[in-house]
């Protein structure tokens, strides 16, 4: 099938894209024109864009564990671009849940998501401290850092490493009674088996 170029407009300022979503790669023509007729066909209570844009992000990020720093750059461009910050900022975050990203990717992200508000912060704490974890031992300082900036997930991470004096403070500290119960009963079934 042939598309003009005035067609292919008109298919993508129906959904809400931009040339530049072809140009990056994020999006083929292909893809474009199977939600176009998933767009055409669905109830008029499916008519919300961003749920295709959403969709298209979610798509080109299956296929991939990595991105190249231009693919990354790019991404984001086409997320501080949209005009649905909610979804724009949900598509951000899963970057950290779905790319290996490198450090210098990771520090931008945290960076960029400031620009969605306050909420992402919150995230970007999260993800800090969850790729903290994850890369090293559990120091003093790290943990210290966890229990007093993190939230239950980085909590709950905390919990499968923490040693006995650990468990002790997060019966104390933990972020909620199940994260402080948790630790109790771990704490409980390492007191019996060491006896």
């Amino acid at each position: 099938m042939t598309i003009t170029d005035k067609e292919l407009e008109n298919k993508l300022a129906k959904l809400g894209y931009t040339r530049l979503w072809l140009d990056y790669g994020v999006l083929t023509i292909e893809y474009l024109l199977a939600q176009e007729q998933e767009f055409d066909n669905s109830d008029s209570d499916d008519k919300n864009t961003e749920h295709y844009r959403y969709g298209a992000f979610k798509n080109y990020l299956s296929s991939k564990s990595k991105l190249s720093d231009k693919e990354f750059e790019n991404y984001l461009k086409l997320t501080l671009a949209d005009d649905d910050t909610l979804m724009a900022s949900a598509v951000a975050i899963d970057l950290f849940r779905r790319i290996d990203l490198t450090e210098d990717q990771f520090r931008q992200l945290c960076k960029t998501l400031g620009h969605f508000g306050e909420w992402t912060n919150k995230e970007a704490i999260r993800q800090t401290l969850l790729r903290k974890l994850r890369q090293g031992k559990m120091t003093t300082d790290l943990f210290r850092e966890c229990v007093e900036n993190g939230d239950s997930v980085v909590h709950e991470c905390v919990l499968e490493i923490a040693d006995i004096n650990q468990l002790h403070a997060l019966v104390l500290k933990g972020k909620n009674r199940r994260i402080k119960t948790l630790a109790a009963k771990k704490l409980q079934k390492l007191t019996r088996k060491n006896k």
